[in-house]
């Protein structure tokens, strides 16, 4: 039955998509350009819009000269970075609250779980125009984003880890360890949140797609990754800007943000089917 839940094709191609975008985010910066004139960072006003097939700009470049193709490679590298970082931000915390609202006494899990669910009424781009707000929107970079979006990033986590494993820790297994004089700390590390690896897995891999979104929605405010760094967000504002006189300029960063968002949602319902004991039972 899992077998059959590994072979769903929507899964496979997120899968294909993300390891391709892996790729280009590493290597498509990597490609030399044989005129400098079309570095993505710097400003080549004299080579501004460039078509489609230009050699050596194969996607063609902005109103400055800047090749697409890799700004986008760039940019797959900045929102990558971040949403790993995050989502592991967000496991290793909102893991952490859920077992101390799960093990604690009564009045402290009362207590953690109020201010979760609190947090949840705090969307990320709210913290994140505080966080700009602070530091200065010019010196925003990468590190300010991943501080930005994690702080409201973990709740769903943590009331994830408690429900299940309220659930988990009343198997027998479990009771039969605890009864035989093992720790807390081991029951949740050998027996708990391994049965969980999945579920994390899952989830993480579909909210990998909203904090891309969240990301690329900062960059495109202007409060994300500041330029000269290329991002997905910061691309599609400048499209906007020119979309009268170039609008091909806005095909490419929606196409590549939008097949990642996709193709992340393939994976993690894919994960969730085949993780899904009602699902692996029908």
């Amino acid at each position: 039955m899992k077998g059959k839940k590994l072979r769903d094709p929507l899964f496979w191609i997120g899968v294909t998509y993300m390891a391709l975008l892996l790729l280009f985010a590493i290597f498509g910066p990597l490609i030399p350009l044989p005129d400098a004139s079309l570095n993505p960072v710097m400003d080549n006003a004299g080579r501004p819009h460039l078509p489609p097939g230009t050699p050596g700009a194969l996607l063609g470049t902005d109103e400055i000269g800047r090749s697409f193709l890799q700004r986008l490679a760039y940019g797959a590298r900045i929102s990558l970075f971040i949403g790993f970082a995050v989502q592991t931000i967000n496991l290793i915390v909102g893991i952490t609250v859920g077992v101390i609202a799960t093990f604690s006494k009564k009045w402290v899990s009362n207590a953690v779980m109020r201010f979760t669910d609190g947090m949840f009424a705090f969307p990320d781009i709210l913290f994140a125009i505080l966080i700009v707000g602070i530091v200065g929107a010019s010196k925003v970079g990468p590190l300010a984003v991943i501080f930005a979006l994690s702080i409201s990033g973990w709740p769903s986590i943590a009331r994830l880890t408690k429900t299940q494993l309220a659930t988990l820790k009343e198997r027998e297994y479990v009771v039969a360890a605890k009864a035989s004089g093992a720790s807390t700390a081991y029951l949740v590390f050998k027996h708990l949140l391994p049965q969980m690896s999945g579920i994390f897995l899952a989830v993480s891999t579909v909210e990998l797609a909203g904090t891309i979104i969240s990301e690329s929605t900062l960059g495109f405010l202007g409060i994300g990754v500041q330029p000269p760094t290329p991002t997905w967000g910061g691309m599609i504002n400048s499209a906007r800007v020119n979309f009268n006189s170039y609008p091909v300029e806005l095909l490419w960063p929606c196409l590549i943000l939008s097949g990642t968002v996709f193709s992340l949602n393939f994976i993690g319902d894919g994960l969730r089917n085949y993780f899904d004991p009602k699902s692996n039972n029908s």
